[in-house]
């Protein structure tokens, strides 16, 4: 009896912490703001073609995923002139710039060029993305490398199939914080069409 007792206590505990953690998988999404796009078409296994305005981007080598990430938190928490501590968005985006690799975060909507702040870190550079028509399919869970190409071939295969030229090299585009249980992540691959 008192075996049983353990299990069902063990099993209440453990339900609480799942709950608790989607509830806060759903409260950190639900406060982080996105830049905003208009779906102008959606074509088969639910890609999208998007129209996006132009933005602003704080961007920097992706030499090792943690350290470009870091290297942009420190940025918005204030490691800039005027130590302004700006928004965090969603998403953060990876890609490749020919060989290179990069991670960027996406400033907030109405923030202009001439009031970003300037970053300390020199490996830090702010830049303008204008605006542009993207294709871009969504998939949860963990962005593995292996769920990425995965999406990005189904993406492909799309595209091609409506006869729509894809152009430049493919973005991941994701939208929660490591801490958000796999099942209410939301995560993009896009390209320029």
């Amino acid at each position: 009896m008192i075996e049983m007792s353990k299990i069902r206590m063990a099993a209440v505990a453990i339900l609480a912490a799942l709950l608790i953690w989607t509830l806060y998988g759903a409260f950190v999404s639900m406060n982080v703001k996105e830049p905003p796009y208009q779906v102008i078409e959606t074509l088969d296994n639910g890609v999208e073609i998007r129209e996006y305005s132009r933005q602003i981007w704080a961007i920097t080598p992706e030499d090792d995923r943690n350290r470009g990430f870091a290297r942009l938190f420190m940025y918005i928490s204030g490691e800039n002139d005027g130590e302004v501590k700006i928004d965090m968005t969603a998403p953060v985006v990876t890609g490749a710039a020919g060989d290179e690799p990069f991670i960027a975060f996406v400033m907030p909507e109405g923030l202009e060029l001439e009031d970003t702040p300037r970053p300390r870190d020199g490996e830090v550079k702010i830049e303008v993305v204008e605006a542009r028509r993207m294709a871009a399919i969504a998939f949860s869970g963990y962005a593995t490398e292996e769920r990425q190409k995965r999406y990005l071939t189904i993406l492909e295969e799309t595209l091609r199939d409506r006869g729509i030229d894809a152009q430049g090299d493919p973005v991941l585009m994701q939208y929660n914080d490591p801490w958000t249980p796999p099942f209410m992540r939301r995560n993009e691959v896009g390209v320029e069409v």
